[in-house]
């Protein structure tokens, strides 16, 4: 079952032509508003620029007066003062040598304090910069003080090992 005509269809190698050329503005935009001759004035030196009639309903911005144009305004003078740096012991040298040497855990806890303390430096933050520093010197202490009983228990432990194996013999 054929329909007639289907086979004469368009070539479909040859191009598709674009539709032709329109001078209406697309969806039916409005005209320029323009006044009675054609252009808009030009405005002469120190003479505020005049606005276009617009019936539309336009509502220039807060500092813009449709009759003058925008409103100027003095230069302002903007002083930025940055806070003075804090002055507390970080404590980044002890809590390397705690993280390493003695005990992780805790010398990664004081070594998170520490770079807090550091941060709260540069920001100026003397209290958190005082409480982050106060809490590294805690856990740098508590890390080097369970280093050493951990180094004593642990030499303890091979001294009575070497020793009962020499009596052994």
């Amino acid at each position: 079952m054929s329909y007639p005509g289907y086979d004469k269809g368009p070539d479909p190698s040859a191009p598709a032509q674009p539709p032709p050329y329109s001078n209406v503005p697309p969806y039916g935009a409005p005209p320029p508003l323009l006044p009675s001759g054609g252009q808009f004035p030009t405005p002469s030196y120190g003479a505020a620029p005049i606005m276009p009639p617009n019936p539309q309903g336009y509502y220039p911005p807060y500092n813009e007066d449709p009759n003058r144009g925008p409103m100027g305004y003095a230069p302002q003078q903007v002083i930025l003062v940055s806070p003075p740096p804090a002055k507390e012991i970080d404590y980044l040298g002890y809590s390397i040598f705690t993280l390493l040497c003695c005990c992780l855990p805790l010398g990664i806890v004081a070594l998170v304090y520490s770079i807090q303390t550091r941060d709260a430096n540069r920001a100026g933050n003397t209290a958190q910069a005082q409480r982050s520093s106060r809490m590294a010197r805690i856990f740098n202490n508590t890390a080097l003080g369970v280093g050493i009983v951990v180094l004593i228990v642990w030499v303890a432990v091979v001294i009575t090992i070497s020793l009962s194996a020499f009596n052994h013999y």
